[in-house]
């Protein structure tokens, strides 16, 4: 084989690599979140924000959390699936402090 035919199937063979390669952040999951100020908190497992209503995901350590929240309160949910979405729960509560 000719020295220019390798060296140009090395480059092609490089190209299809570099090409085929997924971006790292197309690896990462999507996290929907929701903030804002607690109107209420209900039946142990629903927490309404900014007058929206969602469920709190009774396995895992947002039911917990939703027992230390408080009407008034500021708080960012973190939700498995689209805000509005029949399925989608609340699976992490964090209290924003006021500064």
């Amino acid at each position: 084989m000719k020295q220019p035919n390798l060296i140009l199937i090395t480059a092609i063979a490089m190209l299809a690599i570099a090409f085929h390669a997924a971006p790292a952040s197309s690896a990462m999951p999507i996290a929907f979140t929701v903030s804002g100020t607690v109107t209420s908190v209900a039946g142990g497992d629903q927490i309404v924000i900014d007058g929206k209503s969602y469920t709190v995901q009774v396995q895992g350590p947002a039911l917990g959390e939703l027992e230390q929240v408080h009407v008034g309160q500021k708080v960012a949910v973190v939700l498995n699936g689209p805000p509005g979405a029949a399925a989608t729960q609340v699976v992490d509560i964090q209290v924003q402090n006021a500064h």
